[in-house]
């Protein structure tokens, strides 16, 4: 967190009242500021103030109390806006964007105004979208970044290279790798399940090659049919939950058959349509009739969310 420190003091300003809690040395309250920046703690002390001099003590009756001499060592000084401390006012402090405007503190100002930004990624619509189960999204991205902890990545990390080959084998089947390409889903016992799955996301004549299934729902990122939602809803929920039983099998005697953890992914999907709206159409009709849905989902104008 102190690290972050550096990035976060120029964006927080104190919107100046009476000066009496404002620190006339470290506080944001002009553009020069802080002043500590400019004029030396030496020169501080010997003009008889001390580190925890406030606004009000320094600006009194619209003059500043510091030497004359700082105008000619620190000429910057003589940019100082004018104040006006208004004693019935208390000050407050301000979060100042990245575009110079004065807000309300938020989490999502701060967080905007301090990443990186970047251009928008082709998949973002698929990992992160309205109708999105959170932890689904969060774990989507992972694997489009290649961060899950498998064991050919693990084996990376070894640089002895003496890492237990048979550690290496998916745990799902035991007769492949435990890699991302393996298990999503090109594993038997996950091809199994995505199987059990695809038919019902209209994704029948789809690959169970992860790279595949990917460039399919790139294609459809931006799409509002409730068919495409409901595609990466279950995508999602598949290598979530295949994932999950990978970890069940490695580290715990629990285990799942295919057929369970197909009813897992469906009725998982289906809890998440009841929170929806679908627009009304021959098509979203079909789909409440395929996934067992109340007709009173539909709506006449408004598309699914």
């Amino acid at each position: 967190m102190l690290n972050l420190r550096p990035l976060i003091r120029n964006h927080i300003w104190t919107n100046v009242g009476d000066g009496t809690t404002t620190s006339a040395w470290f506080d944001k309250w002009d553009e020069v500021c802080p002043i500590s920046t400019i004029v030396t703690p030496r020169c501080i002390a010997n003009a008889g103030f001390n580190m925890n001099t406030q606004l009000a003590e320094i600006y009194v009756h619209g003059e500043w109390m510091w030497p004359d001499s700082w105008i000619s060592r620190f000429p910057v000084l003589l940019s100082l806006r004018n104040l006006v401390l208004v004693h019935t006012q208390q000050d407050k402090l301000e979060w100042r964007s990245r575009l110079g405007l004065r807000t309300e503190f938020s989490t999502f100002t701060v967080w905007d105004d301090l990443r990186q930004s970047q251009n928008e990624v082709l998949w973002s619509n698929v990992v992160w979208f309205s109708q999105a189960i959170p932890k689904h999204s969060f774990f989507m991205w992972l694997i489009v970044h290649k961060k899950l902890k498998t064991h050919d990545v693990m084996c990376k990390w070894n640089s002895s290279g003496n890492m237990n080959l048979n550690l290496l084998c998916c745990s799902l089947c035991t007769s492949g790798p435990d890699s991302h390409e393996h298990l999503f889903f090109e594993c038997e016992f996950a091809a199994q399940v995505w199987n059990g799955v695809r038919d019902k996301a209209c994704m029948d004549t789809i690959q169970n090659k992860w790279s595949v299934i990917f460039d399919f729902l790139v294609g459809i990122a931006n799409s509002k049919k409730a068919i495409h939602v409901i595609a990466k809803l279950v995508v999602s929920a598949a290598a979530y939950f295949v994932w999950e039983e990978r970890n069940r099998r490695l580290f715990t005697s629990k285990r799942r058959n295919k057929n369970q953890l197909v009813e897992v992914i469906l009725s998982t999907v289906r809890m998440k349509l009841h929170t929806m709206r679908f627009k009304r159409s021959i098509q979203t009709a079909r789909v409440l009739q395929e996934w067992m849905l109340p007709r009173g989902l539909l709506v006449a104008d408004d598309e699914c969310g």
